[in-house]
């Protein structure tokens, strides 16, 4: 089985600390590296520092294990370097940085990003949805069709932030909700 595949399948179990040796190899070692195996290990890198992603209850952080404060960085220089043009690579450098302190992400960044490179995927939809929800509804639905067949860190990470904004507009309307019963009494 190749690197990429163990990889998956390690994700997919929530191995997660596993995962990254698999996509350290991968990409050391596979010329032909998949883009996703910068995009995962980049960011199962910035789960751990920025996140503070609990990976111990399936898979326990051995001694002697580390992640540098600028490895999710070098992966995804990485990355750009082999996929000058990926869309997604280039959305998660601004969106992780900006997380980390680092840098600022905007709406007209991600529009700018997919006007340049195109729209390869529906990845960056996932913060314009934050930003303005109706707008961006059909490619929020797109994008959740899209990343539920594939479980990894990355794509349960967007599913709880499209959830928890979901979960906050069917709040704000039920608030909404008992304010105009109020007034009417």
């Amino acid at each position: 089985m190749n690197s990429f595949k163990e990889a998956m399948i390690k994700e997919k179990n929530k191995q997660y600390v596993e995962a990254t040796l698999c996509y350290e190899d991968d990409i050391k070692n596979n010329p032909n590296a998949s883009v996703d195996s910068y995009i995962n290990l980049a960011f199962i890198y910035w789960g751990f520092l920025a996140c503070g992603f609990d990976y111990a209850d399936d898979s326990p952080i051995p001694d002697g294990y580390s992640v540098e404060l600028n490895s999710c960085k070098k992966i995804i220089e990485l990355g750009l370097k082999k996929y000058p043009n990926n869309v997604e690579l280039h959305f998660w450098k601004k969106y992780c940085y900006s997380i980390l302190g680092n840098e600022n992400i905007s709406d007209k960044y991600c529009l700018d990003l997919m006007e340049k490179y195109g729209e390869q995927n529906y990845v960056p939809y996932f913060f314009l949805y934050v930003v303005d929800r109706e707008k961006y509804e059909k490619q929020r639905d797109g994008l959740m069709k899209e990343i539920e067949k594939v479980p990894t860190a990355k794509n349960d990470y967007i599913v709880s932030v499209v959830t928890a904004q979901d979960e906050r507009k069917r709040s704000y309307a039920r608030i909404k909700h008992k304010k105009s019963k109020l007034s009417i009494h």
